[in-house]
């Protein structure tokens, strides 16, 4: 298997197993690897956007001479954002229910090892457009 089949796979149980909505794993500039995401013609924007996110807290940050960001939490009356730097060169993002904050939040540092695991075994991961 490849790896973005291994993380495919992975995101697919995951949304299976915990309350998510949209999970995707995308390149710091804003390239898709690999998703699962409830609102299909979503995928794409999800993906893209929460990497511009992190990118943009990143320049906010500097500005301000502090350390990079690990994690950002954006939150609504019901939902959940969550968006995490898991490599050097890459951005996890998941979306979820409000009430299962806790729950997501202890999930996305899992699932943030799982795919660096994933990723370890390559040193390059495959990027499709």
């Amino acid at each position: 298997m490849t790896i973005k089949k291994d993380i495919k796979i992975l995101f697919k149980n995951s949304v299976e197993r915990y309350p998510i909505e949209a999970i995707a794993l995308t390149s710091k500039n804003g390239i898709p690897i690999a998703s699962q995401v409830k609102k299909d013609k979503e995928r794409e924007s999800f993906s893209t956007l929460s990497a511009t996110i992190l990118g943009a807290s990143e320049v906010i940050f500097s500005a301000f001479e502090k350390d990079q960001p690990e994690d950002i939490l954006i939150k609504s009356k019901d939902s959940l954002l969550l968006i995490k730097e898991t490599t050097h060169d890459s951005v996890l993002a998941l979306m979820g229910k409000l009430k299962d904050k806790d729950e997501l939040n202890e999930f996305i540092n899992e699932i943030s090892y799982e795919v660096e695991k994933i990723r370890g075994k390559s040193s390059k991961t495959e990027v499709t457009r």
